[in-house]
């Protein structure tokens, strides 16, 4: 009896000195940037000084609620995958009493004591244990690739907002550039009017154009403060602004492969989606769910070990006990049916969301191709529209100042060029995102986008 009593000691101190036992939770990612940047630690410092595409993501991975909270989930997975381990082995109790009882006499009242170990251990439930620890599998599968999922989402929106926020900036040159030029063309009314050469509505049509150039300005300002409090919000902290962007030219700059079918990179994206992965590892864990439904329905057989050890002063008493016990369910009214049907709904609504991720997947890719293809397209006629643009702005004005042309040939060619600029910016920004949905509709979306020649160049 004091031998089983130290083993069974031993034992509870190996455990308690074991945080992780089964070694469950060395199968989530260290951090929430998962496995997109495995290399890289989470810091919580403030951003501040120049601000790289890279150290926004890797910021807004690490910082961003949206991800820890996947991470977190899969951690919650790794925890229940090792419940479904804890099911495989013996349960082991201690149970202990003292009691004073007797008569108000004092020779009649003693103390009385008991200290029991008991052991169970389930050795046949018709795969029940084996379904729950399929289930426990595939939800920790699938929270891996909800959580990797996740990630890249984010990936993309900060690499969205990134590029929004840089070309707001570029807006706000534009619009000041545009503000000048319509400067220029007001000072030139009013020399004309002046001189005695031109009629007063010159101006006063010259005036109102710079005004609106202003307010323009004024709003393309505004914008681009509040696009740079939404990157901020993704990298965790909307307070902290206090840095400026750079726009690095090689970022999501190169090339994907267009040569292949739509069709082929549809196929493709199906086997590298994590959104697809996680949808069928869900599907999974409901058909596991099913089974273990089933199983609960059924007999048990389990084995027994019991010890005690009772003192009552006049009389000690040591007894043990094993044996098996068989458990047979009756009647559960209904309960047991209505759970497998329960669970067989599950995995039928599991697999219509599988079928919905994929063709989710279908449509993500099929979008972003025609829309790479088409902005390639726009983007490489942009130069050529501001060159043509600002050649015939500047040809306006100097026949303006020189008394051969009108005003309006001059803020036709002013408008001109500010939505040229604009259309230039645009496609720009137009471009860049649509190389990162389709890497993110591919499944492809990695951190070599960002610092590809950089690799190249230490190379």
């Amino acid at each position: 009896m004091r031998l089983f009593l130290l083993l069974l000691v031993m034992l509870f101190s190996s455990a308690a000195s074991t945080a992780d036992p089964f070694m469950v939770l060395e199968r989530t990612l260290p951090s929430p940037a998962a496995e997109l940047r495995p290399e890289t630690g989470c810091e919580v410092t403030a951003v501040a000084g120049s601000l790289t595409l890279a150290r926004a993501v890797e910021r807004a991975l690490c910082a961003n609620p949206t991800t820890r909270s996947a991470w977190l989930t899969a951690r919650l997975r790794a925890a229940e995958l090792g419940q479904a381990y804890s099911a495989y082995l013996p349960e082991l109790s201690l149970s202990s009493n003292l009691a004073r009882d007797g008569d108000a006499v004092p020779p009649n009242d003693r103390s009385a004591w008991q200290l029991g170990l008991e052991a169970q251990y389930l050795l046949f439930d018709f795969g029940g244990r084996a379904a729950q620890y399929d289930a426990a599998e595939a939800l920790l599968a699938a929270a891996r690739a909800s959580h990797d999922a996740s990630v890249r989402v984010l990936y993309l929106q900060t690499v969205t907002a990134y590029f929004d926020l840089l070309t707001a900036q570029g807006s706000v040159t534009a619009a000041r550039e545009a503000e000048a030029s319509a400067l220029e063309a007001f000072k030139a009314a009013s020399a004309r009017v002046a001189a005695g050469t031109g009629i007063p509505v010159d101006r006063l049509q010259a005036k109102t154009v710079h005004t609106q150039r202003q307010i323009e300005r004024i709003r393309v300002e505004g914008e681009t403060a509040r696009l740079r409090g939404e990157l901020a919000a993704l990298m965790g902290d909307v307070r902290q602004t206090a840095w400026t962007l750079l726009d690095d030219e090689a970022a999501f700059s190169q090339p994907l492969d267009l040569t292949r079918a739509v069709d082929a990179l549809i196929e493709a994206a199906r086997s590298r989606r994590p959104e697809l992965r996680a949808a069928e590892a869900t599907l999974l864990a409901r058909e596991a769910g099913v089974r273990s439904a089933e199983a609960d329905g059924k007999p048990r057989l389990s084995a027994f070990f019991d010890a005690r050890r009772q003192d009552s002063g006049s009389l000690a008493a040591t007894s043990s006990s094993v044996g098996v016990s068989l458990t047979i369910p009756l009647f559960t009214g209904y309960r047991s049916t209505y759970q497998i049907a329960a669970a067989q709904t599950q995995a039928e609504l599991a697999a219509v969301e599988r079928d919905r991720v994929g063709n989710q997947v279908a449509l993500d890719v099929w979008r972003a191709y025609y829309r790479l293809q088409s902005e390639t397209e726009a983007d490489s006629r942009s130069a050529d529209l501001v060159e043509s643009a600002a050649a015939a702005e500047k040809l306006a004005l100097g026949r303006y100042q020189a008394g051969l042309g009108i005003l309006l040939d001059v803020l036709t060619a002013q408008a001109n060029l500010t939505q040229a600029r604009y259309t230039q910016l645009l496609t720009r920004l137009g471009l860049r995102v649509a190389r990162a949905e389709l890497a993110q509709a591919m499944g492809e979306l990695s951190w070599d986008w960002m610092e590809l020649v950089q690799q190249e160049t230490t190379q």
